[in-house]
């Protein structure tokens, strides 16, 4: 007998199955609330930096709306039409400096330097709110300036251009003010990422820039950056991203670009910083868990073991013993109290009763009904055996070897289905895939000559037939349909279909499986024969192989279902099979003697190895 068929594992498993639901719903409650706070974080930063970055864009906006004004300042407008040697020339820079000067320090938030550029003079007048770097600001704007200027400038429709200035990263805009003029503003990317250093992404998370082409534009040391790997997932982030994985830890990233410039702002928290105020809940899916089912189900083994599995295995014993013909078996007394009492006295009386009684003979009438009923399940084609020997033999001459792995394989399965004597019913996949194997074998001999198609739906696939009930049917189409049909070019097609009988009444109580080929169909007289009631009753010589399919039929359903015979509209044979789910109730005892049989059969297979 085999483990999972035994008492012992069905009671465990219900053990299992009792407390699974609770540890299910314990570690799902454990799973949401981590999700649920993972959500939540991730939605509260998202709002946060969405709003920064509109503040922003706010920012840049009102620099762009300020280069634009300044077309009506005075000093701008005399610049053209002055002297660049006069007096009046010189103060004119002079209060145009010191308006920038006054209004960077207006624009302090975000605002780097102001300046403006005259064609003209060629000189550039700025004011710059960190003078570290005031230097090198001023060459690099005036030599754009001298290049660009005189070309002129185009308004990029307020977008800011990214520069690097002394190391650092700038965003620049500028504006045409007419008569080669132009007004600019620079901004630092470390000044638009300044608030973001300030939100709580933990130890292992960071904020930080990046262009379009996935460039850090801030100066940052995090270790994630410098993969290649978890940078190219950055590359087109956009929103909120969860399971980002680095070094094994998993990662959430927040995205949002700027609507003026190519500039992503960024956020990457580590998922375990998020949840770290969730350590019970860790700790119970982690390790209280699954320490208390081991504690329990260590209690409960060893209760069962005790009370239950030990008597049972010493009555299981007897009886297998009982079973191989030691009739002087005997069972321990065991309490009073106990249920295995009454179980170990009975047994006792049933052993002397069978020692007694001698029942030899019995058992030799049980060894030939099972020996008929396998005769009728199991039948060997010896003609179909040889002929796929030739065939493997051909291909091996052939050094086809691939060919003749597969037909092995499937030979195999073929002829390890038609040993199971002693199954009384199977699944209809297993009836299938048995089929399968058949015609694939059929397919190799016969080539380009043979087709089948095969439509049964996965919810009928575990009903249940007897062993070959379908296969004959499919042999007898090879057979005697691809041998005597008319040669016409097409190849001798096989259909196996299964759909719900329309005219059940109740839904899901008998399915059609229909069977139908392209050959020249069965004769009129063979029709009337198979489809007669005396059929079944009478032995047909001839037609043994449908005669035992109809006698099994009728054994496994009763008066259930039906198999009808006839020809298709374009000839053909058509076999009809109405399949009920259910089986006889009266063949539910002969299907527990030939199970019973075939464990005895395993009891003595078990002696004599020993």
């Amino acid at each position: 007998m085999r483990f999972w068929q035994s008492v012992r594992f069905k009671i465990v498993v219900g053990f299992f199955l009792v407390l699974l639901p609770i540890a299910a719903f314990v570690i799902y409650n454990n799973l949401y609330a981590i999700r649920v706070v993972k959500e939540q974080v991730s939605s509260h930063y998202n709002i946060m930096l969405t709003e920064y970055v509109r503040n922003n864009d706010k920012s840049l906006l009102d620099y762009y709306h300020y280069l634009i004004n300044l077309e009506r300042e005075q000093e701008i407008q005399a610049l053209p039409l002055l002297e660049t040697s006069s007096d009046e020339y010189t103060l004119s820079k002079t209060r145009l400096h010191e308006k920038l000067a006054i209004d960077s320090i207006f624009y302090s938030s975000l605002i780097d330097t102001f300046f403006v550029y005259s064609d003209k003079a060629g000189e550039l007048v700025y004011a710059t709110q960190y003078v570290y770097n005031s230097l090198e600001k001023l060459d690099l704007l005036s030599a754009w300036a001298k290049e660009n200027v005189p070309k002129g400038v185009p308004d990029q429709e307020r977008q800011w251009e990214l520069m690097r200035i002394a190391g650092q990263t700038f965003l620049m805009k500028t504006h045409d003010l007419g008569f080669k003029i132009i007004s600019g503003a620079l901004v630092q990317a470390e000044a638009l990422q300044s608030v973001m250093n300030n939100f709580d992404v933990g130890q292992d998370g960071s904020a930080f820039l990046l262009d379009s082409g996935g460039n850090v534009l801030t100066e940052v040391e995090y270790a994630p950056l410098k993969d290649a790997g978890f940078m190219a997932k950055l590359k087109d982030l956009n929103g909120v991203e969860t399971g980002l994985v680095y070094n094994g830890q998993s990662y959430i990233v927040l995205s949002q670009p700027s609507q003026y410039a190519d500039v992503r702002y960024t956020l990457v928290m580590n998922e375990s910083y998020i949840l770290k105020n969730l350590p019970f809940f860790q700790k119970v899916l982690n390790f209280w868990m699954p320490l208390a089912l081991a504690i329990i189900l260590s209690i409960y083994l060893l209760f069962l073991q005790r009370v239950m599995f030990q008597p049972f295995v010493r009555l299981i014993r007897g009886m297998r013993k009982l079973g191989q013909g030691q009739f002087d078996t005997r069972l321990p007394a065991l309490a009073a109290s106990s249920e295995f009492s009454f179980l170990s006295g009975t047994f006792n009386k049933m052993a002397e009763q069978i020692e007694s009684l001698k029942i030899d003979v019995y058992e030799e009438q049980l060894r030939l009904q099972r020996a008929e009923y396998k005769h009728l399940q199991i039948q060997i084609n010896p003609h179909f055996y040889m002929n796929s020997l030739n065939i493997i033999y051909n291909l091996a001459a052939l050094k086809d070897f691939k060919t003749v792995q597969k037909l092995s394989l499937h030979l195999a399965d073929y002829f390890r289905f038609l040993m199971l004597g002693h199954r009384a019913v199977v699944r209809l996949e297993d009836e299938i895939r048995h089929i399968e194997h058949y015609l694939e074998i059929q397919k190799i001999r016969y080539v380009s000559k043979l087709e089948y198609e095969i439509d049964v739906p996965e919810e009928y696939m575990s009903w249940e037939i007897a062993p070959l009930m379908l296969q004959p049917f499919i042999e007898n189409s090879v057979i005697h349909g691809l041998n005597k049909r008319k040669q016409d070019g097409t190849p001798f097609r096989i259909v196996i279909r299964c759909e719900d009988d329309d005219d059940d009444d109740e839904s899901g109580t008998y399915a059609l499986l229909r069977i139908e080929d392209n050959g020249p169909g069965f004769p009129e007289t063979m029709l009337a024969e198979l489809n007669g009631s005396a059929y079944v009753a009478q032995t047909v010589s001839n037609h043994l192989g449908i005669w035992n399919v109809l006698r099994r039929f009728k054994m496994l359903f009763g008066g259930k279902g039906a198999i009808v015979f006839g020809n298709g509209e374009k000839n053909g044979a058509c076999v009809l099979v109405k399949l009920p789910r259910e089986r006889d109730t009266s063949f539910e005892l002969e299907e527990k003697n030939t199970a019973a049989a075939a464990k005895e059969e395993e009891s003595d297979a078990d002696n004599a190895g020993r």
